[in-house]
């Protein structure tokens, strides 16, 4: 059980740091043992963080496996989406909108990022409210909508930190550089402003 934890642990930091390759190796090795099947708290977000990196891994070039994969942990949560809405509500529509981006609907991908982050606001997880802003920013950059992918990356700061996940927070502004956003929006509302 220790083993398992340790490495259900490992996925997790994993996974939120961005790291999807390794989230899906220790991923693995975590499953590999026996208690693994066992249901817990753990295992929940194991699953539906696994669709996550599943579908991003699908859209990165990596496999149809991933899509499979994607299908088989999103059919999971909606199963017990039906008996507990409001914890799996936000999860479900969150993993629907990995779905759309892996097909290609850009119009029920955005829908479906924009009701999970309301439902996740709504129903207090300000962590997946960040984790669905994002999910979806990062669904921006790959359709080339960069300047609205950078307000979804500062909202998901605002509600890491507002978790209290600080490495979290700090790690995202920087990967996505979102000083030189803050500054260029700064600059462009002066403009604007000089030109009325």
């Amino acid at each position: 059980h220790i083993a398992e934890a340790v490495h259900l642990q490992k996925f997790t930091v994993a996974f939120w740091m961005g790291d999807y390759d390794e989230a899906a190796k220790v991923s693995d090795v975590a499953m590999s043992f026996p208690s693994a099947k066992m249901p817990k708290h753990a295992l929940v977000y194991h699953i539906f963080f696994k669709g996550i990196i599943a579908f991003h891994q699908y859209r990165e070039g990596k496999g149809e496996f991933f899509l499979d994969e994607g299908n088989t942990m999103q059919e999971q949560v909606e199963t017990w989406a039906k008996n507990s809405k409001p914890f799996f509500e936000n999860k479900l529509i969150l993993l629907e909108a990995e779905h759309y981006a892996s097909m290609c609907n850009v119009v029920a991908a955005r829908e479906s990022y924009e009701l999970s982050i309301k439902v996740a606001r709504d129903n207090g997880y300000i962590h997946e409210q960040g984790l669905a802003y994002e999910c979806m920013g990062k669904y921006l950059v790959s359709i080339v909508e960069v300047h609205e992918a950078k307000r979804c990356f500062m909202s998901a700061h605002k509600c890491y930190k507002q978790w209290g996940a600080d490495a979290k927070a700090d790690k995202l502004w920087k990967d996505w550089n979102l000083t030189s956003s803050i500054e260029c929006m700064e600059s462009c509302a002066i403009k604007h402003k000089r030109d009325e």
